[in-house]
């Protein structure tokens, strides 16, 4: 079996339009078995939600185009954003935090005084 050629299908625009068609709309099937998916249709669907991701970094120009030009630039990319991509997200996010906050007072409210609650001994 030539894993290329379903990388190729699942990559293609007619595939992907319709994965997030099933996805997004109840009721359209991408296959005619619902349960008991086979084993290619298993690595199809990953392959498909390998790609939607691709393109949606693209979309949002955290990605160029230029990494359909080899499947190892694409399998390169998926695992550096594994292993490293959300390590990098937990920092920005304290860094991002630290920034906000950074040279500004915080004014807080003055604790109120409790009043002393009173025990009744009988």
């Amino acid at each position: 079996m030539n894993i290329d050629l379903i990388r190729n299908l699942a990559k293609s625009a007619k595939f992907q339009n319709l994965y997030h068609s099933v996805k997004e709309i109840n009721g359209i099937l991408l296959f005619k078995n619902s349960v008991d998916l086979t084993w290619l249709q298993q690595i199809f669907l990953s392959y498909l939600y390998f790609y939607s991701s691709l393109n949606i970094e693209i979309a949002v120009h955290k990605l160029s185009e230029k990494i359909f030009d080899n499947f190892i630039y694409e399998d390169a990319y998926m695992l550096w954003k594994r292993e490293v991509g959300y390590d990098n997200k937990s920092k920005d996010k304290k860094r991002d935090i630290h920034i906000a906050f950074h040279n500004k007072k915080m004014k807080f409210k003055e604790k109120e005084k409790c009043p002393q609650e009173t025990s009744i001994i009988s």
